[in-house]
């Protein structure tokens, strides 16, 4: 019986040369990311929360910097397509990577480094 070893990929490492251009990515993700509950509230109480569930979990959430993310948006617009496929799977989407490496035609490894490509491209076309 013959066993197939299965590569072990790390999707969740970030190198130190894309710290910048990650924190801006995580900024985009926020500001693309379709959350379910987003129109079913009037804007006045979208944050709305009791008392008590504050002095459980006082969390302030960041900002959203919108004329940033809007940049970082174009700029992903711009990629090639599977160097955009794969940023906007990383940080929007967020599936199975064997579906998304099968579906850009590459191994679980050639996704990582669509990714890691992809931020190496943002960041040489928008700095960061």
């Amino acid at each position: 019986m013959l066993m197939r070893v299965q590569e072990a990929v790390d999707y969740n490492h970030v190198h130190e040369m894309h710290a910048d251009i990650h924190s801006r990515l995580e900024n985009w993700r926020r500001w693309v990311i379709v959350r379910p509950h987003g129109w079913c509230t009037h804007p006045m109480f979208k944050n709305f929360r009791a008392s008590k569930q504050w002095e459980a979990s006082p969390h302030i959430s960041t900002p959203v910097d919108t004329i940033d993310a809007a940049l970082i948006e174009k700029a992903v617009y711009a990629l090639p397509d599977k160097h955009r496929d794969a940023i906007r799977w990383w940080y929007v989407h967020a599936g199975n990577p064997v579906a998304m490496a099968r579906r850009l035609g590459v191994s679980k490894q050639g996704l990582a480094d669509l990714v890691c490509v992809g931020r190496t491209m943002l960041k040489n076309l928008i700095g960061g």
